[in-house]
């Protein structure tokens, strides 16, 4: 994120692995079943590169998880749009290197319609991410679903 927050992309508090610790989100936290056991989420965050990857994994399971890869854009020093690239999903496969990991890439302008479809006209605008609180070792933000994020640095 050049210059997010006045910072150059390799000085950005926001660069490194983030643990979720809570969210009202009920599509970024997963709770534990018997075909795929315990879930850990976390965020890795390349400032460089202006991307957030979103990563899942599962315990037990096809399944070992997903990372979703979205573009981060600043708005503002508090705000920064997101769109959505691709998602990997992590596959247990006899064959690996041709079913282990598949991606898809998403198709941001489609996935803006959908968010928008059910939002008032006013409200409607691409999704984004509002940052309430970060130092060395914390972030919460908002979204723009009206959301809350909490999570601790991990690297």
């Amino acid at each position: 994120f050049k210059e997010y927050g006045g910072a150059a992309a390799n000085e950005s508090k926001l660069n490194g692995q983030w643990k979720l610790r809570f969210t009202t989100a009920s599509d970024a936290s997963f709770a534990a079943t018997k075909e795929r056991g315990l879930a850990t989420t976390s965020q890795i965050i390349d400032a460089k590169k202006g991307t957030f990857t979103n990563v899942v994994d599962f315990e037990k399971g096809k399944l070992r998880g997903f990372r979703v890869v979205v573009n981060g854009k600043p708005l503002s020093n508090t705000d920064i749009q997101l769109a959505f690239k691709s998602v990997k999903l992590l596959r247990k496969s006899r064959l690996p290197r041709l079913f282990g990991e598949i991606t898809i890439r998403l198709p941001s302008r489609v996935i803006r319609w959908l968010a928008a479809r059910n939002r008032p006209e006013d409200e409607r605008n691409a999704p984004y991410l509002s940052l309430k609180y970060l130092d060395e070792d914390l972030r919460i933000h908002t979204t723009d679903s009206n959301n809350w994020f909490v999570q601790s640095r991990i690297s």
